[in-house]
């Protein structure tokens, strides 16, 4: 793995409205304290912003951190005052360069002023735990999304190869919930697993699940892959993805609601 290109930047707002048809419409603002991420999935969607086509260094080798971002959102209280967050939608708020600029634990300290109705804090990084004394000053207003593609590590190192070992993810979740916060497995998009023993995992590990497949795999750096491509688009897929759901049904981590 090269070396992360690191470059600091100030930006002129770190709130993003939710609006309208967006996936994420029941909040009201995502918060992103960095632009870019040090993890650099294969099939991640992000690629396809406009700040991250425009950049001239690929996807995963550069990281901007927002160095205003707590500044910002403390200017933001009455705005959010109340609210619904997601802190985040386009980057990993607990990314490696977290432990030099603690951007993540500054907004949290600022948002602990805010009166949240819900933050959900979405991370695939063990580096959250380094917050845990403020996570839990939230209370039942919080939930961490926890992203869980796969059981099966070998199937991480090749599409995910920045990223947290899934033993260590699964070790993170355990802690959470031991903690008493509580934790939703985001399987999203299920990759290559052994639905029985995944579904297993995730019911020592999280209090609920969330699936979805492998999307616009044409346009992300899974267009490279174009074994991968044929899984993904293939029968084998489909029906892996549904024994995977039908088994996390069975474990009562997927409800309606």
């Amino acid at each position: 793995m090269s070396l992360l290109q690191i470059e600091e930047i100030g930006v002129r707002s770190v709130l993003t409205p939710q609006e309208g048809e967006r996936a994420l419409s029941f909040y009201d603002f995502s918060l992103n304290p960095y632009q870019g991420c040090g993890m650099g999935c294969s099939y991640c969607y992000v690629i396809r912003y406009p700040f991250a086509e425009a950049h001239p260094a690929p996807w995963g080798a550069w990281v901007r951190p927002k160095m205003n971002a707590p500044f910002l959102l403390g200017k933001a209280r009455q705005k959010v005052w109340g609210k619904r967050i997601f802190m985040s939608t386009a980057t990993d708020p607990y990314q490696y360069v977290e432990r030099k600029y603690r951007l993540t634990r500054r907004c949290l300290k600022v948002l602990l002023e805010c009166n949240l109705e819900r933050l959900t804090v979405h991370t695939r990084s063990h580096l959250i735990l380094d917050d845990l004394d403020l996570l839990l000053r939230f209370g039942d207003r919080l939930v961490v999304g926890f992203s869980i593609p796969t059981d099966d590590d070998e199937e991480r190192k090749r599409l995910e190869p920045n990223a947290p070992t899934i033993a260590g993810r699964l070790k993170t979740m355990r802690r959470l919930r031991e903690a008493g916060i509580e934790v939703r497995a985001a399987v999203a998009p299920v990759l290559r697993c052994c639905p029985e023993r995944f579904a297993g995992l995730l019911s020592e590990a999280a209090d609920r699940a969330w699936v979805d497949t492998v999307r616009h795999e044409g346009q992300t750096y899974l267009r490279d892959r174009q074994e991968d491509v044929a899984f993904f688009r293939g029968r084998a897929y489909r029906e892996m993805v549904e024994e995977l759901e039908a088994r996390l049904w069975m474990a009562g981590l997927m409800r309606r609601g």
